[in-house]
């Protein structure tokens, strides 16, 4: 073989050995890239899903979003561009510097994203929009006097931004504890007295999920006014004018009774109420009778009647 052969082989193995030193060794620290998967949680709520390149991250705050909350998107590193671009189930609702997303946007169960900056330089993130849960504001309730005896009804005020129905479960607290029994929304008057404290706790559900327990203020029962429930007699049946008074009251059994206004000779028993009015000489007229019951408590009752007299036939 001969000289020139032999030089032009060795100088093409030296070509191919220095080529394969000078290949690109690919390193963990070339490009980095950050990428979690969606997954569901023990609470039925998605968690967000994110992936970056170039040393750029972005997380989506609050992880487990509602449709009453916004979401904030927080950058780490600097991305190659500062363009954020927000979309829905994805389309694109926003796109410019602003790095908070709210309700007016979307509702349960969108996909709400962000991107920023490039491909090189940039991340981007992703939630799901979970169930919000329904809240109990504000309770009216009837009547506006509550008493002994008397039933109350309770009718909650409740906000749901998903525009759920919304069920509702009650719990009737006598002197702070509850009774298992009084689960409706109607608390009998028969199951409190004078003295006792009652409240109500309420909880909303949405058929999702319930929402926050709801707790009334504590109202004490006062005591009743004793009222008049008899009516005096129509006619005049004989000279000797009779009227038994009767009182009906929760709270006591023992009142006092009196005549704030009656013609002359009339009188009424302090203790039985019973009223007494001989006719004998009595000149024909109208005649007003006043009638009060007060119970131990001091607490008052009236009635007031008219009384026709006529001439004698």
């Amino acid at each position: 073989m001969s000289f020139q052969k032999i030089f032009m082989i060795v100088a093409m193995v030296v070509f191919i050995n220095g080529c394969g030193d000078d290949a690109p060794e690919q390193t963990s620290e070339t490009a980095t890239r950050q990428d979690t998967s969606t997954q569901s949680t023990s609470s039925g709520q998605t968690q967000s899903s994110s992936a970056g390149s170039g040393d750029v991250t972005i997380t989506l705050l609050p992880e487990n979003p509602t449709s009453s909350d916004c979401i904030r998107a927080i950058i780490q590193g600097i991305p190659g561009r500062s363009a954020m671009i927000w979309k829905v189930n994805g389309e694109t609702v926003s796109s410019g510097t602003l790095t908070e997303l709210c309700p007016e946007n979307f509702k349960r169960d969108d996909v709400v994203s962000v991107e920023v900056g490039t491909v090189d330089q940039g991340a981007q993130a992703s939630v799901s929009i979970g169930n919000s849960p329904p809240r109990v504001v504000d309770i009216s309730s009837t009547p506006e006097q509550v008493f002994a005896g008397v039933d109350i009804s309770v009718a909650p005020v409740v906000e749901d931004v998903d525009g759920d129905n919304v069920d509702f479960y009650y719990q009737w607290l006598i002197n702070g504890e509850p009774d298992p029994l009084l689960t409706e929304a109607t608390l009998p008057g028969s199951s409190f007295t004078k003295g006792d404290t009652i409240q109500v706790q309420i909880t909303p559900n949405d058929f999702f999920i319930d929402g926050p327990v709801y707790e009334s203020y504590a109202q004490p029962i006062p005591n009743a006014p004793p009222e008049i429930t008899s009516q005096p007699p129509q006619g005049i049946t004989s000279l000797d004018y009779r009227y038994q008074v009767e009182v009906n009251d929760p709270d006591d059994s023992e009142f006092t009774f009196r005549l704030d206004e009656a013609p002359e000779g009339m009188s009424i028993e302090e203790t039985t109420g019973l009223i007494k009015w001989s006719l004998a000489g009595v000149t024909p007229g109208d005649y007003t009778i006043a009638i009060v019951v007060t119970d131990p408590d001091g607490a008052e009752g009236a009635q007031e009647y008219k009384l026709t007299l006529g001439s004698p036939q």
